[in-house]
């Protein structure tokens, strides 16, 4: 190669260069606006999912149904959300992120506004079905397109803000449903689906559909799909996203009736303690979680989290005063704040399915989680108002001894597996 070869070798060389880091700053520039337009509309979405929630009983009341039917309305809700978003999962991965979501979107704004015209208990359980039947993709279709556009160092970090700003508009909507109690019953629900509604040409206009020739996976049928559950290194996640979910709605669902039984609460203090919880969760996730990601490994966070999390549990069940309820729910915040991104983001690094799949079947497992939690807290309430918090700790001590066992024996494998190569070659 003589000097003028040489020269124009180098001169190419620092021009592929320079288009790289081009390439990546613009991909870096599109992640962060995509994120933040997909927060923004999570952000409005959830707020008017936490305005209708504290009216809803209100409205079951006006209907004159008992608290059996109430807790029905929640569970169905969870339930259909269980039954239906592995097919958005599936849609997710075959249609686009975007479409999903705009069409979750509008389905959230067509239930809230239906609920208004509910003349029994059959209508507002089958509209509240309904409801989560369409608009339960949303949510996979915005961690799959934040899995599109972050690489798998920074998703961690991004995951946890995103959830963030989700807890954060659930943590309004009470607020804004509480000014609007003044307007009449029917006010909240109205409010909730017109934020679902300004969302959508946010979503249409602005957010960009990422490219499918990078996302796209082999074409699995749907059942080979669902091997993934049980598939060696996601199987735990799994579990531990399932049990995460039994553990935190058994503990939402008894909170109230514990702090009233045992200290006589006001409502006033029951609700500090669920801000408090928020609170704490939304703080560390917006203003903390990068560095911790910088500093720990996701394993280590999502095993330190889950024992937070236990030890806030066990800070209720052992309480003396509602300071230790307080305490423990802010433990219990940082403990969610820790490990339920983190799962999110271990089970997106999996390469076999469809990041849509995989994220629908996430929320599968919470969903699942959330009807199952309930149920199972308000049968241990007969025996002692302690009772489903105890079972809360069990729950997260049992299946994190579940996730480090398996884990370990899936790097195990790994490393046998990497040996046999090495000895190959």
């Amino acid at each position: 190669m003589n000097l003028k070869q040489l020269f124009r070798h180098e001169l190419n060389g620092c021009f592929f260069r320079h288009k790289d880091i081009l390439v990546e700053q613009g991909r870096t520039t599109m992640a962060k606006r995509s994120f933040y337009l997909l927060a923004f509309i999570m952000f409005l979405s959830m707020t008017g999912y936490g305005v209708v929630f504290p009216a809803l009983p209100y409205l079951a009341s006006k209907l004159g149904l008992n608290s059996f039917q109430m807790g029905s309305l929640i569970t169905g809700w969870a339930f259909s959300q269980f039954i239906f978003v592995p097919f958005w999962g599936r849609l997710i991965d075959r249609l686009g992120r975007k479409p999903v979501l705009v069409f979750g979107l509008t389905g959230f704004g067509v239930a809230f506004l239906l609920m208004i015209f509910a003349q029994s208990y059959a209508q507002l359980l089958l509209i509240r079905i309904i409801g989560a039947m369409v608009s339960t993709g949303t949510m996979p279709a915005v961690y799959a397109m934040i899995s599109d556009v972050y690489d798998k160092r920074q998703r961690g970090p991004a995951i946890a803000k995103m959830t963030a700003a989700n807890t954060f508009g659930f943590l309004c909507g009470p607020v804004v449903g509480s000014a609007l109690s003044p307007f009449g019953i029917n006010m909240p629900f109205i409010v909730a689906s017109m934020l679902s509604f300004v969302t959508i040409p946010f979503a249409i206009i602005f957010l960009r559909e990422p490219n499918r020739r990078i996302i796209r996976k082999e074409n699995l049928s749907f059942g080979k799909s669902l091997g993934i559950l049980i598939k060696p290194g996601c199987t735990e996640l799994f579990l531990m996203t399932f049990g995460l979910a039994v553990a935190g709605s058994g503990f939402f669902s008894m909170l109230g009736y514990f702090m009233i039984e045992r200290f006589g609460a006001h409502a006033s203090q029951t609700g500090l303690a669920f801000s408090t919880q928020s609170f704490s969760m939304v703080i560390l996730q917006l203003f903390v979680m990068g560095t911790i990601y910088r500093k720990l490994s996701e394993i280590r966070i999502a095993k330190i989290g889950a024992l937070i999390d236990a030890s806030g549990y066990a800070c209720v069940a052992f309480s003396v005063s509602v300071w230790m309820i307080f305490l423990g729910c802010a433990l219990i915040g940082i403990g969610h704040a820790l490990v339920q991104p983190t799962m999110v983001s271990l089970l997106s690094k999996q390469d076999s399915v469809g990041q849509g799949m995989v994220m629908g079947l996430q929320q599968s497992m919470d969903s699942l989680g959330r009807s199952v939690g309930p149920l199972l807290a308000g049968w241990l309430f007969f025996f002692h108002d302690s009772a489903p918090f105890f079972g809360s700790v069990s729950m997260i001590l049992i299946f994190l001894v579940l996730f480090v066992v398996r884990r370990k024996a899936v790097m195990a494998d790994q490393a046998v597996g990497i040996q046999h190569e090495y000895t190959a070659k």
